[in-house]
Parts: structure tokens; C-alpha cells; sequence
């Protein structure tokens, strides 16, 4: 089942209708008593200079020196240059922040080490640079040097993650949004200057990692190969350096700004943000939905829509295990068995019809279910490899009683451990689709349920679904993740800013 034969549809276009260091300055000279003075001797109002026994009537006045003003447009550009560095600055904090948990795992297994941060984390003292993350090829995981390093750092990323709880990283976010709208808004007035808004290459934001120091409330102290603390001490410095887009796999917090931020049209026309979930309390799944605990702070976007990763038999909750079974216990077992029915029964008519692509549900599915609509991607397959369906809930069946928990977005993952697939790269390539046609869908049903009065699904929250009892022998749940991303990514590049409606992606500790 290669993508190039078709097997997965891509999904279509998109289209209007969307059903179907500066120089040092030398101090002053010091007047009598140390003092400076502020002006020269003599020295008149109006630039006049004169000896103190000439008549102030006749004294001459010389034109004060003005110091020359920098062109209005200019300002505006250099002023947007600033602001942009600002933007990067917290961008790269908020990706640190949310990734710590999965920091820690890998600092702890040196197996799990993976190119896949959209940051390094490297260790410089007397002039020599380390890698941490990734490892230093030229550090052998197991000698004294690199466990004496990772050891250091998890230290300080356990104080940096004490001190910056929910409410802080709400804080960075916020400080993060308005500082990407003064950005808008700088933009904005240059182009009414009849200035082009400049487009500057990514400068290397190097943040210094100080547990004293890195906090959310303002930016990271930047990184000053001349001002730095083991010059004294004799102690080095853990650095964050964000790579530059060509190096970053599509980012787990934050694809925009990866490349350099344009100014925000408006607030709906923003690409997502990314936030990396950490595991619950159980250490084994990312909370499915929002909880009590969590809503204040994952819920400030908007309503969520869950991915569950689903099987060819179309089976849910009670009648299935993993996370689909993990789904289920938000459910009563009669819910559970009304949710798959709907799904089935909408499934095999359309594959009746020979429909496939983008399906809308009619409501005799859904009556007198926990569904007040179902929205699809049908792939098409026997098995229905592939196929995507938006299941909206009812108000009174939302999960956890929480409003904001109201869709689940059942997926079915391409199967790696059938006969469908050429080899792990065919696979990888089925799930990448999939990702793709995952987000599109969602972005699909939010135009549509503007129109309809349904509501609008601004916030994907996703697992890596195929990473577990489908993944290809050959390949891992750390593969798979990968390929869900580029997934997504790939959707985001091909509409524009406009088109989209959804503005955030939440993805588990484990994609």
C-alpha cells in the first residue's frame, strides 16, 4: 500500500469552499572633586560660549552641533530588527521550557538520544565547545566527561522546571504573543510608511542555561563569549542555540517563528504554536484530554479535538486496548458502544456508496448518540488504512465534563506489520500522509462547522498513533513520531495563513 499507488489519498488543495557587541565609549574627562561637568565652561543657553567679562548683550551665539535623526522609516526597521530578535528570544525559552521532561528521559538513557530538538544544549569552557544535545561525537556516551555533563545539566533543568510552573509558562506564552503582535504591528506601520517590512536572516539567539537566571518572566540572558562568569570561576556555561530552519525537524512547540515571523494579519490567520505535553501521572500516556488540573493552562486556546489512534476493525474504548481503550473510560459502556456503532455504520454505508476523500456524516448516524457530528477523510482501503473521522460530542458528553474537550479525531493508522508495505520507509511515508490528512481534516471541519453553527476545533492534541501495535518491525516509535510532524508540517505549508484555523498543536510526550 506505497503512497505513490494511491493507497492513502493526499489531501486535495485547498479551496474557498471547504466541505467535500558595540564599540566601548571612553568616559568623560572629570571636572574639580571628581565631579563631570555636564556642559563646557562659559557655556550659554543656545550654544553661547563667551568669556564671563563680556556684556551678555554682545556675546555671539554659536549654532548648537544637532545630532543628525535617523530617517522615520529606518527607525521602524531597526526597531523591527530588535523586536524580532525579542520574538526568537522567548520562542527558544518556551521550546526549552516545555521540552525539560523529555530532556531528563534522554539525559538518563543516552540510547534515546535523538537529532530531532529544535535546539542543541552544548557546553563551553576556556574556549571549547561540547555537544550535549545532541552527544559529542568526539565524547564517548560512557566516559567520566559526558556523564559528568549530563549529570550537571539535569541538575539544572530540574531547577529551571521547579521554578517555572504552569502559571510561569503561561506567563512566557503571553509574554510570547504580545511580543509577536508588537512585531505585527511594527510591520504594519512600516508598510503604511510605504516601507517593505524586512526579512532578516535567523541570528543565532545563544541563551546562557543559569538556573539563578533562566526564569519565564523576561528574556534569557544572551550569551557573551567576552562576559562570561568562567573566566573567573574557572567553571563553564550549558548553552541553548536554536538551529536554523534547514537544520530543525518540524518543531514540537513552535513552527512559526522558524523562519523569520511575518506581521500577523489578525488573530485568525495565525500559523499554530506547538506545545509539548508531558506525561501524566501514570508516566505512560500524555493526559488524553484536558483535565481540572489542566484546563487553566492547556485550555486557554480553545476546544480540542484528541487523536485516537483506532484499528481496521473500527473498534472503540471498552473493546479495544492501548489508548483507544484509554478513550473509552471517558465514556459509560452504552456511549461506547453508540460511538463505534455511528463510526462503523457511517463507514461501511459510504464504502457502499464508493465515496471516499471528504465525507460529512448525515445525522441519522449520530442521533441519539454522544456524537453530534462526524466529519471524515475515507481513505478508501478495504481495511480503512488511513482514514480519518472527526467525531464531534454533545454538550453533555464532553469528557471530564469539560466544554473544551469536544471532539476526538479517530485515526487509522497504517498497519507495518501487514504485507501492505514495501519496506519501514514505505510505512514512515503512509503515516507522514496521514498526519497530513489528520490536520487537514480538522481544518476542513472548522470551516464547514462555522457555517453550520457547530463548533469550531481550534486546538489539535495528538498521539503517535502507529508508533505501537502497527509500527513496522523495522522501524520505532521515535521514527513515527518524526514522520507525524512532517505530516503536519506538510499541510501548514501548503495553505496560506488564511485558510488555516487552527492555532495550536499539542503534542504528547512521546511524538
Amino acid at each position: 500500500m506505497s503512497t505513490g499507488s494511491g493507497s492513502i489519498p493526499p489531501s486535495g488543495p485547498p479551496g474557498s469552499h471547504i466541505p467535500g557587541v558595540t564599540k566601548p565609549q571612553h568616559p568623560p574627562t572629570q571636572g574639580k572633586g571628581g565631579v563631570t561637568p555636564r556642559t563646557q565652561p562659559n557655556a550659554l543657553p543656545g550654544g553661547q560660549s563667551e568669556t564671563p567679562d563680556t556684556p551678555i548683550g554682545t556675546r555671539s551665539t554659536a549654532p548648537t552641533r544637532v545630532t543628525p535623526q535617523l530617517d522615520p522609516l529606518k527607525a521602524l526597521q531597526h526597531q523591527y530588527h530588535e523586536q524580532f530578535n525579542r520574538v526568537l528570544s522567548f520562542q527558544a525559552q518556551y521550546d526549552f521550557l516545555n521540552f525539560i521532561p523529555h530532556l531528563e528521559q534522554r539525559l538518563q538513557d543516552p540510547s534515546q538520544f535523538q537529532d530531532d530538538l529544535p535546539f542543541e544544549i552544548v557546553y563551553v569552557k576556556d574556549g571549547k565547545m561540547t555537544s550535549v544535545l545532541p552527544p559529542d561525537p568526539d565524547v564517548p556516551p560512557d566516559s567520566e566527561e559526558a556523564v559528568k555533563l549530563r549529570t550537571s545539566l539535569q541538575k539544572k533543568l530540574s531547577v529551571i522546571d521547579q521554578k517555572n510552573g504552569p502559571e510561569e509558562r503561561r506567563a512566557l506564552r503571553e509574554q510570547m504573543e504580545n511580543t509577536t503582535e508588537d512585531l505585527g504591528r511594527i510591520g504594519k506601520a512600516i508598510t503604511e510608511a510605504g516601507g517593505i517590512v524586512p526579512k532578516p536572516p535567523i541570528p543565532k539567539i545563544t541563551l546562557v542555561i543559569d538556573e539563578n537566571q533562566f526564569t519565564a518572566q523576561a528574556p534569557a540572558k544572551r550569551f557573551n563569549p567576552g562576559q562570561t562568569p568562567q573566566q573567573k570561576s574557572g567553571a563553564g556555561q550549558f548553552l541553548l542555540i536554536p538551529k536554523d530552519a534547514s537544520r530543525r525537524m518540524p518543531p514540537p512547540v513552535s513552527p512559526k517563528p522558524v523562519a523569520p515571523p511575518s506581521p500577523p494579519v489578525s488573530e485568525s490567520t495565525q500559523l499554530p504554536s506547538y506545545y509539548q505535553l508531558a506525561p501524566n501521572k501514570g508516566g505512560v500516556f500524555s493526559d488524553i484530554y484536558l483535565t481540572k488540573d489542566t484546563e487553566a493552562d492547556h485550555g486557554k486556546i480553545g476546544n480540542i479535538a484528541s487523536v485516537n489512534a483506532g484499528s481496521t476493525d473500527l473498534k472503540f474504548g471498552v473493546n479495544a486496548g492501548g489508548i483507544n481503550g484509554e478513550f473509552g473510560k471517558a465514556f459509560s459502556s452504552q456511549e461506547n458502544v453508540q460511538i463505534e456503532q455511528a463510526q462503523i455504520d457511517f463507514l461501511n454505508d459510504t464504502a457502499d456508496e464508493g465515496a471516499s476523500g471528504y465525507v460529512i456524516a448525515d445525522p441519522k448516524y449520530t442521533d441519539r448518540t454522544p456524537l453530534m457530528a462526524i466529519y471524515g477523510h475515507v481513505s478508501g482501503e478495504p481495511d480503512n488504512q488511513g482514514t480519518v473521522l472527526v467525531s464531534v460530542f454533545r454538550d453533555e458528553n464532553c469528557p471530564e465534563g469539560i466544554k473544551k474537550n469536544r471532539a476526538m479525531i479517530y485515526v487509522v493508522p497504517p498497519d507495518g506489520t501487514s504485507d501492505s508495505f514495501d519496506d519501514k520507509d514505505d510505512f514512515l511515508e503512509n503515516v507522514r500522509v496521514t498526519a497530513k490528512n489528520l490536520i487537514a481534516t480538522q481544518n476542513k471541519y472548522n470551516h464547514w462547522a462555522s457555517e453550520e453553527g457547530h463548533p469550531v476545533l481550534p486546538v489539535l492534541r495528538t498521539c503517535a498513533f502507529g508508533g505501537d501495535t502497527y509500527c513496522h518491525p523495522d522501524s520505532n516509535q521515535v521514527e513515527v513520531a518524526k514522520a507525524i510532524r512532517a505530516g503536519i508540517k506538510d499541510y501548514f505549508d501548503e495553505i496560506t495563513p488564511d485558510q488555516n484555523t487552527i492555532k495550536e498543536v499539542q503534542l504528547e510526550h512521546d511524538v
